[in-house]
């Protein structure tokens, strides 16, 4: 990539592009890898974004332990590792990225980063662990039957359940779960209303 009377950085704000996510070529893989490794490369030439997610880390590992040292030499199969990482804050592109548009290396990460995001779930769907954590009604409506509340909670804070739920589910042992009661707050408050109502 030429450098030559290119400017470091952009001071204007940073101006968004709309995605073309109607348009089957969004969706085409090769078109994804080669403008990840456009944009990884660029990142790799400059990591001020190193602190502010796992995907940074991640793709710096990934080139700085390639046969090249460089973007050329990492693994297009490893590719969905630094996307899996990101998180889509926009941090990167808001406040440290200097390639933003409207700079002409037209740099945006998060939406790189979800366009690579659909383009596998449209291959291949989500995974049922993924599924199964983003529906958090059906979660906390079986978790709230009487018998299996208390078997939730007693799961949910033993040590070697939370090993076993983070290689099941990805959920790390650490992570705070929240505490499930059969008792739910909706039920609480019609009870509350129910009282009111038949008041004097």
């Amino acid at each position: 990539m030429s450098t030559q009377g290119v400017r470091e950085g952009s001071l204007e704000a940073p101006t968004r592009h709309p995605l073309a996510w109607r348009e089957e070529s969004f969706y085409d893989q090769l078109s994804i890898n080669e403008e990840l490794e456009r944009v990884f490369d660029i990142c790799h030439g400059c990591r001020r974004c190193v602190s502010l997610c796992k995907a940074f880390p991640t793709l710096f590992d990934l080139v700085d332990e390639s046969s090249t040292m460089e973007v050329d030499g990492v693994d297009k199969a490893d590719y969905s590792k630094v996307v899996d990482e990101c998180y889509l804050c926009d941090l990167c592109y808001l406040t440290k990225c200097p390639y933003v548009p409207p700079h002409e290396w037209n740099v945006d990460f998060p939406h790189l980063m979800l366009r690579a995001k659909a383009a596998n779930f449209k291959a291949n769907g989500a995974p049922l662990k993924n599924k199964l954590m983003s529906s958090t009604d059906l979660v906390g409506t079986l978790a709230g039957i009487p018998v299996v509340t208390e078997v939730v909670n007693a799961v949910n804070k033993n040590g070697l359940a939370r090993k076993g739920l983070d290689k099941v589910m990805g959920v790390h042992p650490n992570a705070k779960l929240p505490e499930y009661h059969s008792n739910k707050g909706r039920k609480r408050l019609a009870k509350v209303q129910d009282l009111t109502l038949d008041g004097p």
